[in-house]
């Protein structure tokens, strides 16, 4: 029997190296994708403008109690004003002032008021706080609200047996976007 070198050689997958060129290229390929995929979950899950309502579910599910007590807070006919201050101080805030008003017009005085609030560019960020009486019917409160634009504010107002709720959306700051005129 006779051997030929040549055909040993390529039989031998020498070569140097040859034999992971195509397995390195599939590996780096996947590693290339398995990167990206990274770098994208990273940037969708670190965006502070997408939020997801805190527990919603529960919200869901409690939501005939939630329409039972708008029910009730419009049954009381208190009125909830809220004003912002225009512009925000060197610190970045803004005194925020809330009217409350029974039902026959007459300020609300002696309540405890709790206000939470965000802007709707960040949602994820809270801000809660507890304004005091500063005046009869009127509520204030400092709070760090550099950004101008749109915000929600939603206020929960307990006076002796009787509990007010509201949610409010309110532009704060010069409105800068375009009528058309």
């Amino acid at each position: 029997m006779q051997t030929n070198p040549q055909a040993a050689q390529s039989n031998n997958h020498g070569g140097g190296g040859r034999s992971w060129l195509w397995p390195g290229i599939v590996i780096g390929i996947l590693g290339v994708h398995a990167s990206a995929c990274l770098i994208v979950a990273y940037i969708a899950t670190s965006d502070p403008s997408q939020a997801v309502v805190p527990d919603y579910h529960a919200k869901a599910v409690a939501w005939d109690a939630h329409r039972a007590e708008q029910r009730q807070s419009a049954a009381l006919g208190w009125t909830c004003d809220i004003d912002v201050a225009m512009k925000a101080d060197m610190l970045g805030q803004r005194n925020v002032r809330i009217s409350l008003r029974d039902a026959d017009g007459a300020p609300l005085t002696g309540a405890v008021v709790s206000l939470s609030l965000y802007h709707h560019a960040r949602a994820n960020d809270v801000i809660a706080a507890e304004p005091k009486e500063a005046a009869p019917g009127e509520y204030t409160v400092m709070l760090d609200m550099r950004r101008d634009g749109l915000w929600a504010f939603d206020v929960q107002v307990q006076h002796g047996d009787d509990h007010f709720t509201t949610q409010i959306n309110q532009q704060v700051g010069p409105q800068v976007w375009n009528t058309g005129s």
